[in-house]
């Protein structure tokens, strides 16, 4: 009799043990997951980001080519569109002012890429001058809008 009460107490001791080893596994594979995850997502942040500044990238190209084909585009007026690039969108403000002073036309370009949750944008002036039509970019700058 006193036999069985002997191993019933090592097999509760054994039950116990166990249970605390697994429970550590588990804390310590529950730990490596959410690592993985949050190294994936910031991965995923940084070309999403890429994606936005692409985007952006394009709409410029797209108000240079607006303006060297035509140095009266916008006729004063501010203006705006919107276009997709792919999945991403990007938004282009294009604004005119003339220096008199410079016989010039001054173009403010400002286009701001969109992807899931990024957004970038690029801004920048244009000096097109009113005789010879030549166009040059004077600035350019980027940012990170959100």
């Amino acid at each position: 009799m006193r036999e069985h009460a002997l191993r019933q107490r090592s097999g509760q001791a054994t039950l116990s043990f166990i249970l605390l080893v697994s429970g550590v596994i588990l804390e310590v594979a529950i730990a490596g997951s959410f690592v993985a995850y949050f190294f994936s997502a910031s991965g995923y942040g940084e070309r999403v980001s890429s994606r936005a500044l692409a985007a952006a990238r394009a709409g410029f190209a797209d108000a240079e080519i607006q303006i060297g084909r035509n140095k009266e585009y916008g006729g004063g007026v501010t203006t705006r569109y919107t276009f997709a690039v792919g999945s991403d969108t990007v938004e282009v403000t294009v604004s005119r002012m003339t220096d008199a002073g410079a016989n010039a036309y001054v173009f403010t370009v400002s286009a701001v890429g969109t992807s899931f949750t990024r957004t970038r944008e690029l801004t920048a002036a244009i000096v097109v001058d009113r005789t010879t039509g030549v166009a040059r970019v004077q600035s350019l700058r980027e940012k990170s809008v959100d």
